[in-house]
């Protein structure tokens, strides 16, 4: 059985490959249900469901994040790291309740989608 670090942090094996996969599918779900919340004319319906992905993908994403923080060999470093700081940009905008429309900052996820695509498999799924 694979340790919740190899799991987040090794690519190379199957679990942290299906972890990466998981992780990339979604940030893509994310952005396109963000992009389809701008369109006009939305039923509450849709406005709801949308906003119920938006809780979910975010849950996920922050039990990611804390994750990434715990497994880390050096937390602060990653804490600090580029993509430690647009993890958090990514996620904080929906904990903050300043009046601000920060929504904007979760296409930041995008950039998340280039450390996982960094990894040595990659082109393996692709």
């Amino acid at each position: 059985m694979p340790t919740l670090k190899t799991v987040i942090e090794d690519s190379t094996t199957i679990h942290g490959r299906l972890f990466d996969l998981t992780i990339q599918l979604l940030i893509a779900v994310s952005i396109v249900s963000f992009s389809i919340e701008t369109l006009p004319g939305l039923s509450p319906f849709t406005r709801e469901l949308l906003r119920g992905i938006e809780g979910v993908t975010v849950g996920i994403f922050s039990v990611e994040y804390i994750l990434r923080i715990i497994v880390a060999d050096r937390r602060m470093r990653f804490i600090t790291s580029f993509f430690g700081i647009v993890d958090l940009l990514a996620i904080l905008p929906f904990y903050v309740s300043t009046g601000l429309d920060l929504r904007s900052l979760r296409v930041l996820r995008f950039f998340r989608l280039f450390q996982l695509f960094s990894a040595p498999w990659k082109g393996a799924f692709f």
